[in-house]
């Protein structure tokens, strides 16, 4: 080796000690078996979810004591929607008796599941009926007694005009609403939405607290999940049988605060909803990580609903991980400095097969290795800084001196 090289050398190693000290920024780790095969799926436990990151960025596959790293992607089982716009031309609008017609000529004949509509309307409550033909001659009835609904006034701004039914394939579609006025269309889209639902799990409550505050007519519930999980839905579900429609805001305790007063919790808000009985869907919440929600209804001067239950659902997180030596590997995370990853695998997805042999994972444990150092990084001590440059000008100056004799 040269001596520009056992400089550069030298250089290099300095700078990089901190690289081979992985697993010590990790404060749990569990143990995986039987690393048989190239490609695994790992499950992330329920329980890990609330030492983890927000970003699940200190997620870490070390083996042999952080002498060798597995490459993994991070998946979740969640919803998969795709919605493909269908192009066509609205032909005909009539009326009779206090009934519209708005009938829709599809440019090709292909599937459909859903009709968007808006109207120049504001406040109207309407029922549709959804008529389908492949010669305008002969009709078949797809979707009765469906109901379109818009609010807006001080309290409220609401607006149902979503028309969903099942599957169909025809040619034309006609849309008959009944109405005291006439609707006035202003657009329509039609769509085939496609599906595929993901794994969830329904996250167990710990504990579940319901107030009414008559005086400032809002119903709240506090709810208590027995591990912190990226939560993905939730859907409340009433006795009720009339319809609905409520302002409804959902939080999550971000951090608690203790007073002279007592605790002061702070909330934060991830959603602002229309609870309907038009719509019983639930709420998407993006797979944020919960352990403590509460929701607000406002039921203005309204009685409160009877809540029969509320259901929590959480996304499934899991790691496709390639290993390629053998060693004893472990999943390492709880490490509040980590960056996130940038693995090669990210972009050669589809050469990672569908179907992964799933591994097991051990018990949580505490990192013997974790060394939790609280003092300033290397580089920001200016002690720390000027001994290094100072060792590395008198290298670098050995080196030259020694070329120079040369």
């Amino acid at each position: 080796m040269t001596t520009k090289n056992k400089i550069f050398a030298l250089l290099f190693l300095v700078l990089n000690l901190n690289s081979f000290a992985q697993t010590e920024d990790f404060k749990f780790k569990r143990k995986i078996e039987n690393t048989s095969e190239t490609w695994h799926k790992i499950i992330l436990p329920e329980a890990s979810f609330g030492k983890l990151k927000a970003d699940f960025s200190d997620i870490r596959i070390f083996g042999n004591d952080g002498k060798i790293e597995a490459p993994y992607i991070l998946k979740s089982s969640e919803n998969h929607i795709s919605e493909v716009a269908i192009p066509f031309q609205m032909i005909n609008v009539s009326s009779r008796n206090s009934e519209y017609f708005y009938t829709f000529e599809l440019s090709e004949n292909k599937q459909i599941n859903q009709i968007k509509l808006n109207f120049n309307q504001e406040n109207f409550d309407w029922k549709v009926e959804l008529e389908a033909s492949n010669n305008q001659s002969e009709w078949f009835s797809v979707l009765k007694n469906y109901r379109i609904l818009s609010i807006k006034n001080s309290q409220t701004d609401y607006k149902f005009t979503q028309v969903d039914f099942p599957d169909s394939k025809y040619k034309f579609y006609r849309i008959k609403i009944k109405a005291s006025e006439q609707p006035k269309l202003t657009e329509a889209k039609i769509w085939e939405q496609k599906k595929n639902d993901g794994d969830f799990k329904i996250s167990v409550l710990k504990s579940q607290k319901n107030e009414i505050d008559s005086k400032k007519k809002l119903s709240i519930f506090y709810l208590e999940l027995q591990h912190k999980v990226p939560v993905s839905s939730l859907n409340i579900e009433l006795t009720n049988t009339f319809d609905y429609y409520r302002p409804i805001t959902i939080e999550v305790l971000r951090d608690s605060i203790e007073t002279e007063n007592g605790w002061r919790f702070n909330y934060e808000t991830i959603a602002n909803e229309t609870l309907s009985s038009l719509n019983k869907t639930g709420f998407s919440l993006g797979n944020t990580l919960v352990k403590k929600l509460k929701i607000t209804v406002e039921n203005g001067s309204n009685q409160p609903l009877e809540i029969k239950n509320i259901v929590v659902k959480n996304s499934i997180y899991y790691l496709l991980a390639r290993f390629t030596e053998k060693a004893d590997y472990s999943l390492f995370y709880g490490n509040l400095k980590a960056s996130n990853t940038n693995y090669d695998i990210e972009n050669f997805q589809e050469k990672i097969p569908k179907n992964p042999k799933e591994l097991q994972i051990g018990n949580e444990e505490k990192n013997p290795d974790f060394k939790n150092i609280t003092q300033s990084p290397l580089f920001e001590n200016k002690i720390w800084l000027w001994a290094l440059m100072g060792i590395i000008i008198v290298v670098i100056g050995y080196f030259s001196l020694k070329m120079l004799r040369e």
